[in-house]
């Protein structure tokens, strides 16, 4: 007897990322998707390959991670969730589930991603922001942020900001949104392109900072746009406590298979 065809599956996970070391499974530390696999395996007996649209840093916090993975076994997309929820810890869920071709690549397939970025510079201590915010010491000005922030739209080579995934793969990336704003006491940066380099994110904040609390210029940032290669940038990599991955688009919705 033939055995049964594998059904493709999608899924788009939140987490708390400060008590993991990233995304990615590393053997003898604790990993989202360590975390994803175990659950998995759990519920289902199987070990399924999971595909994600990227990976996050040590501390750094999810919104909307999309991941893909084939089982031999055949859920509802309902009980798929439900059971992996039961199985997580209360720092990672999964918020949707749905079957899909086998044809879809959560990375490969994505159009856009969005980041953001939490700053805080209000006085006083924020016990419960701590894990999600970066705090810093000196007043920022949201005016000449929001300028150099609109230096980095467009298409260009971001050599300075990061590094490819890939050995020696392209490290020019276009971004259409950059935008800084201010809510009770607390900055956002939020940044969408079609694709980000290691560490192009927390670069990004630390450089916008640097401008906003008169460290660097927004000249120097448009001269690392110009001329990346052997630059020493006037800022330092933002930690990554304050990232959050917020959200992966595609152009059409996964080619849904109906259950």
């Amino acid at each position: 007897m033939a055995a049964a065809a594998a059904a493709w599956y999608r899924m788009v996970i939140a987490y708390d990322g400060t008590r993991y070391h990233g995304w990615q499974a590393q053997p003898q530390v604790a990993t989202v998707q360590g975390e994803v696999s175990r659950a998995l395996a759990e519920l289902t007996r199987e070990h399924p390959v999971i595909k994600a649209a990227g990976r996050t840093d040590a501390g750094a916090h999810a919104h909307g991670q999309v991941i893909s993975f084939s089982l031999r076994s055949a859920w509802t997309p309902g009980a798929l969730a439900g059971g992996c929820n039961a199985r997580l810890p209360e720092d990672i869920g999964v918020l949707e589930a749905s079957l899909v071709g086998s044809e879809f690549h959560p990375r490969w397939q994505a159009w856009r991603r969005t980041y953001r970025y939490l700053v805080r510079d209000a006085a006083g201590p924020d016990p419960v922001g701590r894990q999600y915010e970066w705090r810093i010491q000196r007043a920022v000005e949201l005016a000449p942020m929001r300028a150099a922030a609109r230096l980095l739209r467009g298409t260009h080579d971001f050599a300075a900001f990061g590094s490819s995934p890939f050995p020696g793969g392209s490290t020019t990336r276009t971004v259409d949104r950059a935008e800084v704003e201010r809510h009770d006491g607390v900055l956002t940066l939020e940044i969408r392109a079609d694709a980000f380099l290691r560490g192009m994110m927390r670069n990004f904040a630390g450089a916008l900072v640097a401008v906003g609390t008169g460290l660097t210029s927004a000249a120097e940032l448009a001269r690392a746009l110009v001329e990346p290669v052997g630059l020493r940038p006037g800022w330092e990599m933002a930690p990554a406590h304050g990232l959050h991955q917020w959200q992966v688009e595609y152009r059409a919705p996964a080619a849904e298979v109906q259950a």
